[in-house]
Order: structure tokens, then sequence, then C-alpha cells
């Protein structure tokens, strides 16, 4: 009898290893689910699990941890700043606790925290680290932050914050000092190639940073690094990128051009919080990325109540509902963006284009003229421009607004030959019932987004 019960299971035994390993392993945690949802790009979801995870484990850093790091990835920010200092408070000495409450000071533009923070990271490393840290030559800096990487952490973000405020001269002497950037070195060169290539965004914006830090007289490339930060929403920083490019360029065209595109395209000198910007960034990923429409307007309109004269949040509101179909309503959200900033490019190229699809064309026409008054080298604004000259019947106009575009797009091998065959047919034909295309090529970086 004893044999035919371990028989039976051995048996029992063999069968449930052989099921175990058919089928993957249940997730052990809200936690582990929380970090695979946000793996797979379910961030909504990611943040929902780790907040049940956090509220069943209210002593475990793990998990409040976690729950800081997605509600801050989400834009919520007060709720991050609660884990986070929750984390903090039951592990004051844990370095990673330190160094994610001091990365979300500095991205809350709070950098006296930040730097109270990193210097509590310092005092954890042994006496004779510390003196090297503070003291050693530069030749020794290298393989001291190589061998101690929360030590290159402090100097990172002390980096970030002398850049953002402004202190540039202070930033490049202790990237040198630190031997983050070395003589002898093109970083600009190596920058564009990235850019050029189509590097991920985290190594295109440390190779133009690189640049910034390592060479101060490259003021193209700090110019493109500005840019560059324009598109991404970083306006802060790349409004003073851009300032300090157009401050050491020996061209007085390019002086000219510098403090037109701060004007036009980064809200001239209207301040904008960091706050503010940080929830706008998240909220047009929250948006475009996630289709979260909901928690996307709602983020967009703190950034507004933070910063009533930043355009890009009103602007994201008017896609979101004209999306959604509200034409007035984008209407609505357009012209609010334009008594916040009268001088904002993109908000009457928007303003033009909504306008024409709702078959207004004066007021189409009225706002794409001053699109291409504020920056003559946007083609689309051009091509758009053109389209409602040839609703109304202005075909001389039409013609000489749609060559110009063409023109200049062939010397950024975009041949738009749509445009080219519509301007063949009505040289040959004249004028016809359909309006002609208006394409909106990306060609130009700094340009192409909000």
């Amino acid at each position: 009898m004893k044999a035919l019960v371990s028989a039976v299971a051995l048996v029992l035994c063999t069968a449930l290893l052989a099921i175990a390993q058919e089928r993957p392993a249940p997730l052990a945690s809200d936690l582990d689910r929380a970090q695979a949802a946000f793996k797979a790009g379910r961030h909504t979801e990611a943040l929902a699990l780790a907040r049940r995870a956090a509220d069943a484990a209210p002593t475990s850093v793990r998990a409040l941890n976690a729950r800081a790091g997605m509600a801050e990835f989400m834009g919520e920010f007060d709720e991050a700043r609660t884990f986070h200092d929750r984390a903090g408070a039951l592990a004051p000495d844990d370095p990673d606790t330190i160094d994610r409450t001091a990365s979300f000071a500095v991205r809350m533009g709070e950098y006296d925290r930040a730097l109270a923070q990193l210097d509590r990271l310092l005092a954890l490393h042994p006496r004779h680290v510390r003196w090297l840290f503070q003291w050693a030559p530069t030749s020794l800096q290298a393989p001291l932050l190589r061998d101690h990487p929360s030590l290159e952490r402090i100097v990172q973000i002390k980096l970030d914050i002398l850049t953002e405020k402004g202190d540039l001269d202070q930033a490049r002497r202790m990237a040198r000092a630190y031997a983050i950037v070395q003589p002898g070195q093109n970083y600009c060169d190596q920058a564009r190639e990235r850019s050029r290539a189509g590097a991920e965004r985290d190594e295109i914006f440390k190779a133009f940073r690189l640049a910034t830090l390592g060479q101060p007289d490259a003021a193209d490339c700090i110019w493109w690094y500005g840019q560059w930060l324009s598109d991404e929403g970083y306006v802060r920083l790349g409004r003073l990128m851009v300032i300090e490019g157009t401050r050491v360029t020996p061209s007085a065209a390019n002086k000219e051009g510098g403090a037109r595109y701060v004007r036009i395209r980064l809200g001239g000198n209207r301040e904008v919080p960091k706050r503010a910007e940080q929830l706008f960034l998240i909220a047009r990923q929250r948006y475009l990325r996630d289709g979260d429409v909901d928690g996307a307007a709602r983020l967009f309109d703190e950034s507004i109540r933070l910063a009533p004269a930043f355009a890009r949040p009103y602007n994201y509101r008017a896609l979101i509902a004209a999306d959604l179909g509200d034409r007035e309503g984008a209407l609505a959200w357009l012209q609010r963006a334009l008594q916040a900033d009268p001088d904002s490019w993109r908000t009457h190229r928007n303003l033009g284009r909504l306008f024409e699809t709702l078959e207004r064309y004066p007021e189409a026409e009225m706002h794409l003229r001053r699109t291409v008054q504020l920056f003559g080298d946007d083609a689309g604004g051009r091509l758009a421009l053109a389209r409602v000259l040839y609703a109304q019947g202005k075909y001389d106009d039409f013609a000489k607004e749609a060559r110009a575009a063409v023109a200049f797009l062939a010397n950024w091998r975009a041949p738009v030959p749509e445009v080219r065959d519509f301007l063949a047919k009505f040289d040959r034909w004249g004028p016809g019932a359909a309006l002609p295309p208006a394409p909106d090529p990306h060609v130009i970086m700094g340009w192409n987004y909000d």
C-alpha cells in the first residue's frame, strides 16, 4: 500500500512539474504586476497596481519608491512627493531613495532641496572617498567616478542644476574638473552625427549636453541643442540654450534670428515655472502615447493654471477638442492661446489651418499670412496659405506662395511631388475645381512640435 501511495505521489509531482513548466509562473505581487505593466506601456494600469501595492505594504521602501516613481512619471506630482517623503523617512540612508528624491526635486525646480539630498548622498561614502572626490586632481576623478557610480550621479545632477539655473561657466568648470568633458574632443560633431543617425532621444540629449559643456564657443551646436530641446518640449532649458548660442555667435544675422526664435517660438520673456513645463510634457505623452484624454486634459489645465501665458498647453487642448470633433471648442482654445501669447507662431499656424477646415478663408488667410511673416521658412505654413488663397480665387498669389514653398523644400530634399504636379496642371490648364494639396513636411529642427 505504501508503495502504491508513493508511486501515485510521484506521478502527481511529475504531472505538476510538467504543468508548471508549460505555464508561466504567476506574478508574485501587485508590485511585480505594476512593473510588468509599465514595461509593456500600460502606464495607467501600472500606477493603479503600484498604488495598491504601496497601500498593502506601507512600510515597504521598494513599494513606496515604485509608487512615487510611477506617480512622478504620470505627472501626479503631489502624490509623488508624498511617497518620496515616506520612503525617505523609512530609509533615510538608502542611496537609491536619496537619488530618487534629489532627481524629483530637480524636476520640480527645487534646486536647494536637491542639493541637500546630494550632500546626504555624499555623506554615505567613506571619508577617504569623500576627500578624493572633493580634492583629488582631475586625472583621478574619472576612475573614482567609475568605481563609485553614485558620485557620478552627484556630479551629473549638480551639472543639471547649474545649467538650468543659467550658470554655464560654473557648470563647464565642474564638467572639466571631474573629466565629464575632456580637451581635444569634438563633442559638437558627435552630437550632430547622432542626431542625423536618428539615435535615441536620451543619447541625442547627452551628446548635445556634452557639446554645450565642452565647447563653449560652438555657437551653432548650442543653438541646435536649444532647438532640439524646444521640439522635445523643454521650453525653459531650450530658451537658455538658444540665448547662449545667440550670445556667442559672431553672426549678426544669427543674433537677430535667435532673438526672433525666442520671441515667436519660446514665448519671449514669459516665465514658465518648471512644474508647469513638466506637467505639459507629461500631459502630451499621456495623450499622444497613452490615449488618456481625461488625464492629459487635467494636466494641461493645471499647466495653464500655473502658467497662463504659456501657449503650448492651450494648443494641445485645442488638439484634443478637434480630435473629439469639437472644432468650435478647438477654436476657442486657440483664441485663448493667442491672447496669452500674441506672437506665438504655432498658434497662428494652427488657427489658420483650423479656419481653413471650417472654410472661413479670409480668417484663415489672415493667420497664415501672419505665420509666414513670423517664420518665412515655414514651407508647410506657406503651402497652407497658398491653398486658402486658391480657395478665394487669388490665383496669382497662390502660385507665388506655392512656388516659394516648393523652391525652399527642394533645398531640403523634400520634393512634394503632389504640389509640383498641381502647379504644372495649373500652369497648363488654369484654375480647377479642386483645391491644391497642402502637405506639412517637417524639415527644420526646432519648429516641428509644441
